[in-house]
């Protein structure tokens, strides 16, 4: 790792002397330089305050000649003064590179100093990994394209717990500690966990270290399946549905305002515990995601407020949020900037740090604020968390993996931070006026007017810091979700969210003719530019301080091109060439909007936006039947059958079954296959045989091949007469 260099102004004395790169001012974006060297000019030109405002605390010396003075206003703010005085150039070199060095060590922050510092001491090691810094890879000719490809540090900073040195990411001791309290102070939280194989165990961790069976868990329809699998499955807890909301586009939307009424709440623990009505707090847990895939944000404060009485605890799975702290337009829905007293819920938040922060894949932390219920018979210590946490984390943790979430709380500190995500917001506002300009068939999610006039005719520094442009206003056909109250939930402006044609936005129905996003996501794709997901007529893109508004601009170019095909109706294999050439047979001679047609006529036939809007509703639940925590059981034991999708109608699903993504069960272990969830998988599988190419990622349920049709097969609980009638080692 090289040595961070001098930033110098061009107007700048020759003053100082120094054994690092010097670069001009103008040719740095200040995030690899440990000083810099300004002139009193530039100073008085306002370059002092550009470099304050990045947050980032470089060191700032002022360099004089013909006996300058620097204004006292500006002491403070500076690390030094150098006069042109040849005699003094060692001396302020000196200077110099003590501040330099200085910032190079803070900037490291607690883990990843303790990394970079073991890592250079050049030990010899004998113990695990077996690759020992990478030179068992290099006994072999792929094996040292594999270092090559990576570096050697990656392979130097793959360490071992067996040198007590780096401290210990399991008990939390050392480095690591340091570090997590760290993160701890810039989210906000009482105590932060890295956690290194995804929110997924993170989920995990916080269900397992507080529910048990018999627990009630009011729980977000919406929810990820790990969530199921934590509380449900391993836990055992008996599940308290909320419905969802969504909408014709496929969006997914947030739980309905009415579903935070305690009478309601009440009326349905009536219906699965009734003998726990009348108890001050029956929920040990409620799980409700702070964030959708889709970008409908909560208002942490309403929640708690409403509903924080009845629980114990609230675990806000913010896996596709956590950055809403750093934008001040979204601070009232952090649920760890809240103020709480010792009659609220203790709050713990679970976030995807690899999702939209500053972290390799599988890197997530969770974060509890409880510190308020300390004493209560429903806190849950470090101890008993830790206990959970140990459960479902590796004994060979990955260091450099750790070393990312150490990085991303760095980066999110103080005013840096604020200032990246503030950017981020800027460039997708920015974007959306570019579509809305560009564009005319695929529009951004977005209000069209706010009042009265066109979302996209405000300034981009207004819109910015007003949530108004990103609020769902009940009612307005823009949005289409039903059920929301004032001010519950607004758009993520951090989701660039698109839809396509074939929604009439007056009143949610199918027009004749519409443009399936899964057709444009597969056009990006082929031309190098790479969505979060689609659904129905909804394409995401994800925003991170990452982007700039080239990146962006290629994107709108891209879109514009398509409307263009599409308008001329270019043939298919101009389009999606990859696609086309799969599957030539089947797609000889179409046309973009002949494919298009077909695919939304499936959609409109089977009206799969009303049957996806279903699924979520109370009214259209699946009958629950058995315990979720049952039904795996006899899945375990093998007390199941697999069958035909038709042929599961009215039976007990042994396993939950769900698109991907998003990975939000549709049918959970222990419901009854049937009604619109039968239905909606029945149109998966029409679309699956008749437009391949475009087919789905299942879980839960399984496509096989049958005189030539391609059939979705699920597990089904025997009935329990035949149960007994199973043998050992029979095929399922």
């Amino acid at each position: 790792m090289s040595k961070l260099k001098i930033a110098v102004s061009d107007s700048c004395p020759d003053c100082f002397t120094t054994q690092r790169e010097c670069i001009y001012i103008n040719e740095s974006r200040n995030i690899d330089v440990a000083a810099i060297v300004l002139s009193l000019n530039d100073v008085t030109c306002g370059k002092l305050d550009e470099i304050d405002a990045t947050g980032y605390g470089i060191p700032v010396f002022i360099a004089t000649e013909n006996q300058e003075r620097v204004p006292a206003e500006y002491l403070p703010r500076i690390s030094g003064v150098f006069e042109n005085c040849e005699s003094r150039r060692e001396f302020y070199g000196r200077q110099l590179e003590t501040a330099a060095s200085h910032y190079e060590t803070q900037l490291r922050p607690p883990f990843f100093r303790a990394l970079v510092d073991y890592v250079n001491q050049g030990n010899s090691a004998f113990d695990c990994p077996g690759h020992q810094g990478g030179e068992f890879f290099r006994r072999h000719p792929a094996g040292n394209q594999f270092v090559e490809y990576f570096g050697e540090a990656l392979f130097r900073s793959d360490l071992c717990n067996a040198d007590v040195a780096m401290g210990d990411l399991l008990i939390h001791e050392g480095a690591p500690c340091i570090a997590q309290q760290h993160a701890a102070k810039v989210f906000n939280a009482d105590k932060t966990y890295f956690v290194l194989n995804g929110t997924s165990s993170s989920n995990k961790v916080v269900l397992n270290a507080l529910l048990t069976p018999g627990d009630l868990v009011l729980f977000d329809r919406n929810n990820h399946k790990s969530n199921h699998h934590g509380a449900l499955l391993q836990a055992g807890a008996t599940p308290v549905y909320l419905e969802t909301a969504r909408n014709p586009y496929g969006f997914i939307g947030g739980i309905d305002a009415h579903c935070f009424e305690e009478s309601y709440l009440r009326e349905l623990i009536a219906e699965v515990a009734p003998q726990r009505t009348k108890e001050a707090r029956p929920f040990r847990l409620a799980v409700i995601q702070l964030g959708t895939y889709d970008g409908t944000i909560y208002n942490a404060r309403q929640v708690v407020d409403k509903i924080g009485h009845l629980c114990d605890y609230i675990l806000f799975d913010s896996a596709w949020v956590g950055y809403e702290q750093f934008i001040p337009m979204m601070a009232d829905c952090s649920p760890l900037l809240l103020d709480l007293n010792e009659n609220d819920p203790g709050i713990l938040v679970t976030q995807s740090v690899h999702k939209q922060q500053a972290g390799f894949s599988q890197t997530s932390q969770i974060h509890k604020k409880d510190s308020h219920i300390k004493g209560q018979q429903r806190y849950v210590p470090h101890k008993r968390m830790n206990n959970a946490f140990m459960m479902h984390a590796s004994t060979s943790p990955f260091y450099p993996l750790f070393s990312a979430l150490d990085i991303n709380a760095k980066m999110h500190e103080g005013v840096s931070g604020r200032n990246m995500w503030m950017d981020c917001v800027v460039n997708g506002i920015n974007a959306r006026k570019l579509i809305l300009d560009n564009c005319q068939h695929i529009r951004p999610f977005v209000p069209e007017l706010v009042d009265g006039k066109p979302w996209q005719s405000y300034e981009t520094a207004q819109i910015a810091v007003d949530l108004r442009f990103f609020q769902f206003v009940p009612g307005e056909h823009w949005h289409s979700f039903e059920g929301y109250a004032e001010n519950q939930y607004f758009v993520d402006p951090c989701k660039l969210l698109l839809t396509t044609p074939g929604i009439d936005a007056r009143n949610g129905e199918y027009e004749a003719f519409g443009v399936p996003a899964t057709i444009l996501a597969n056009f990006l794709r082929e031309n190098g530019v790479v969505p979060e997901k689609c659904d129905l007529n909804s394409i995401l893109f994800l925003l991170t301080p990452a982007e700039d508004m080239a990146k962006l601009q290629q994107l709108v170019a891209l879109l514009v091109r398509f409307e263009k095909l599409l308008e001329s109706d270019a043939p298919l294999a101009e389009v999606l060439p990859s696609i086309y050439k799969q599957h030539e047979e089947r797609y000889a001679g179409y046309t973009l909007r002949q494919l298009c047609q077909e695919m939304h006529d499936l959609y409109a036939r089977h009206n799969v936006k009303q049957l996806q809007k279903e699924m979520f509703r109370k009214a259209h639940f699946p009958h629950v039947s058995m315990n979720p925590q049952e039904a795996n059981y006899a899945y375990l034991r093998g007390e199941v059958e697999l069958v035909r999708l038709p042929d599961a109608e009215g039976r007990i699903a042994a396993e939950g079954a769900l698109p991907y993504p998003p990975g939000v069960l549709c049918v959970v272990p222990g419901e009854i296959w049937g009604g619109a969830v039968l239905r909606y998988f029945s149109a998966l599988e029409e679309g699956i045989n008749l437009l391949p190419g475009f087919a789905p990622e299942l879980q839960g349920v399984y496509i096989e091949e049958h005189d030539g049709r391609k059939q979705v097969w699920c597990y089904v609980i025997k009935p329990r007469d035949a149960q007994s009638t199973l043998l050992k080692g029979e095929k399922l």
